[in-house]
């Protein structure tokens, strides 16, 4: 049994179109969604955060009040003009790489 190499190669753009859009969803919610909010919306830092709320019909549980609307990365940065340089080309490689595999099909 011999395997065609334009089958083969479809399948391989099919699962990198795929894998593509996961890392680009997740790269998304990690801009917006606290890293340590559950997918119940529970708090799991074992740290105190100010973003935790008491749950008054669980007592003992945090629930997680995060409201999306930070970036934790550039916190993270010492240079935020490296940052913006760095988040800058990555949106060209992204643009760079999607235009590689149209033209590769």
């Amino acid at each position: 049994m011999s395997l065609d190499p334009d089958q083969i190669q479809k399948r391989f753009d099919r699962i990198t179109e795929i894998f593509s859009g996961i890392v680009d969803h997740a790269e998304t919610t990690s801009l917006v969604r606290c890293p340590y909010r559950n997918a119940d919306d529970l708090c799991t830092a074992l740290f105190k955060c100010r973003n935790q709320e008491v749950d008054e019909s669980k007592p003992g549980v945090l629930s997680c009040g995060h409201d999306g609307t930070f970036d934790y990365r550039p916190a993270w940065e010492s240079s935020p003009r490296a940052w913006d340089r760095m988040n800058q080309r990555a949106v060209e490689i992204r643009k760079e790489a999607s235009i590689r595999r149209k033209n590769s099909r």
